[in-house]
């Protein structure tokens, strides 16, 4: 917590207490540095777009739902690396695929299904809750 004291437009002296908080998301070895709020907010649609595409055909058995999506992060410990997520089919079922590359070449990953979609978009929605915008002070 950081107090921070200030007069209002009556001139009465006020203090307002502000968390500094830091928020870091992890997938695999990639990366989301202290709250980037514009990659967080890039993968929180992209899990909210796949799932209304998924809640549209499941009376559509079969029907392909066109999807992808990729994230690049360059110079970090670990060179290029890029998450993708990837909508597939398999035996009439949609899955999110959720993979991390490396240099090119793929390292980790992961098929969601809907209900596993729906968790991950829940505690990507309370890291971006815990943000509190910050104060930036001219003088």
């Amino acid at each position: 917590m950081q107090q921070h004291d200030y007069d209002d437009a009556r001139g009465n002296h006020r203090t307002r207490l502000e968390k500094n908080v830091s928020v870091f998301v992890h997938f695999w070895d990639f990366t989301i540095w202290n709250g980037n709020l514009q990659e967080l907010a890039f993968i929180k649609s992209s899990l909210q777009y796949f799932m209304q595409c998924f809640w549209k055909r499941t009376n559509k058995e079969g029907s392909k739902i066109e999807f992808a999506k990729e994230l690049h992060h360059e110079g970090f410990p670990f060179g290029h690396q890029s998450l993708f997520f990837v909508a597939r089919q398999k035996n009439k079922k949609h899955f999110l695929h959720v993979f991390l590359s490396q240099e090119g070449n793929s390292v980790r990953e992961i098929y969601l299904e809907g209900q596993e979609v729906i968790m991950l978009d829940i505690a990507i929605g309370k890291a971006i809750s815990l943000l509190t915008p910050s104060s930036v002070c001219q003088t």
